[in-house]
């Protein structure tokens, strides 16, 4: 292994790690969302807590698309070579699927069930 995969590979874990800690953020808007949605500011204030949490779970689908975004643009800037360096990009892909369906249902509940 040469020094320019050496540098390839450091790239591209750490665009792993980056995306990781988008998810992270992402289910951490999402769980603050629910939280305020469903516990509520106070009885008289339900809806504006309804709304709040929606758009708190809105901010986290929106984090874990530009997450993704900026993941996808660095795998395509640091183009893996030949060797087999590159791991399978299917897990990173299903990840930020997975973090953008939880968000997108969770934000659909949520504003159902705002009165």
């Amino acid at each position: 292994m040469n020094a320019n995969d050496t540098a390839r590979l450091r790239d591209l874990l750490a665009n792993n790690r980056t995306l990781l800690a988008y998810i992270r953020t992402a289910l951490a808007f999402a769980g603050l969302g629910f939280a305020v949605a469903k516990f509520g500011l106070s009885p008289k204030m339900n809806h504006v807590s309804g709304y709040l949490g929606t758009f708190t779970v809105v901010i986290g689908l929106l984090v874990t698309t530009i997450g993704f975004a900026q993941h996808r643009d660095v795998l395509r800037e640091v183009e893996p070579s030949p060797s087999g360096l590159a791991s399978s990009r299917v897990p990173h892909v299903a990840a930020a699927i997975g973090c953008a369906l939880v968000c997108a249902l969770l934000a659909v509940y949520l504003a159902a069930s705002v009165n």
